[in-house]
């Protein structure tokens, strides 16, 4: 099995769960809250790891009671976190408003922010140590642009999970191996106007676009691969991107092709929006096996 970095943010997530979103200037009354460790480098990570691959951690934390937090979550997760720098700041939080399984994100870089160049040229020789890198956009955009093409040239997989969206370069596009926005996303990633259907055929075995509830889709170089979502009752859909993302990069590792590494990664996101919480519905291997062998696994929607 090859190896898979994460090189991404790390957040003590707060939830609020309420009947209503607030508008400008309203106070409504919650239901709930909870905390949950988060940032997309970190869920992408967790994903990756309970699915079993062999996965590192790269990213800054802060000099804070939640980076300890961070640590112990990481390592009880079986991620290798000796490529993580603890940077003089607090460590980066979400704040997540859930209603009716919908939800609404503010988030804080803070140490976030020192996961630069500065930092990815130290722990560079350890990157290069993997086989498959995964980049959001939760840190520096710089960091990204600056150590990509190092890794295309030493024939790394590249991932990027262009969340929260930015425009991207055409030659940083180029030097990735796989691009996964999702339906809101693409467009502004790309700079472009095209449909979803013309921007696939554009990047052919590149581009991947997640469309929600409709499922995954992708251009084979023959045509459009429509790979539906699972049906299944969600009861939050924080981090189902993010199990994508990490499952998708298990498949890899484990030389699967990229349809099914994406039938993988689509199935395992269907299963994490059962439960509230970006890490907290994520499924073990095990879990994720059965249903793909047709079982129905314990505490399941209706699929």
């Amino acid at each position: 099995m090859k190896k898979i970095a994460v090189v991404g943010s790390l957040n003590m997530d707060y939830f609020a769960e309420t009947d209503q979103f607030p508008a400008a200037g309203e106070t409504v009354m919650g239901r709930d809250f909870f905390m949950s460790l988060g940032g997309k480098g970190a869920n992408q990570a967790i994903a990756a790891a309970r699915l079993g691959g062999r996965v590192s951690m790269f990213g800054s934390i802060g000099n804070d009671e939640n980076s300890r937090l961070v640590r112990e979550k990481m390592l009880s997760e079986n991620v290798d976190i000796t490529g993580l720098q603890q940077a003089d700041a607090h460590t980066g939080v979400a704040f997540i408003e859930i209603c009716h399984s919908d939800n609404r994100i503010i988030v804080i870089p803070g140490a976030n922010q020192h996961t630069d160049i500065h930092y990815i040229e130290r722990v560079a020789d350890s990157l290069l140590g993997h086989d498959i890198i995964v980049f959001q956009l939760e840190t520096p955009l710089s960091m990204i642009e600056h150590i990509v093409p190092r890794l295309h040239e030493k024939g790394k997989v590249i991932i990027l999970n262009p969340a929260p969206a930015q425009k991207l370069s055409p030659e940083l596009v180029g030097q990735l191996t796989y691009l996964t926005p999702n339906e809101h996303e693409y467009k502004m990633v790309l700079s472009t106007d095209e449909t979803k259907e013309e921007a696939l055929a554009r990047y052919p075995e590149k581009l991947v676009i997640t469309c929600g509830t409709e499922g995954v889709k992708f251009h084979d170089g023959h045509g459009i691969v429509h790979i539906p979502a699972l049906k299944v009752k969600a009861e939050d859909t924080t981090g189902a991107g993010d199990t994508f993302c990490g499952a998708m990069a298990v498949g890899l590792s484990e030389g699967w092709s990229l349809e099914e590494s994406i039938r993988f990664g689509s199935a395992a996101a269907g299963l994490s929006v059962r439960k509230k919480g970006a890490q907290t519905g994520m499924p073990a291997r095990a879990e994720l096996d059965a249903y793909l062998k047709g079982g129905k696994p314990d505490g399941a929607g209706s699929f």
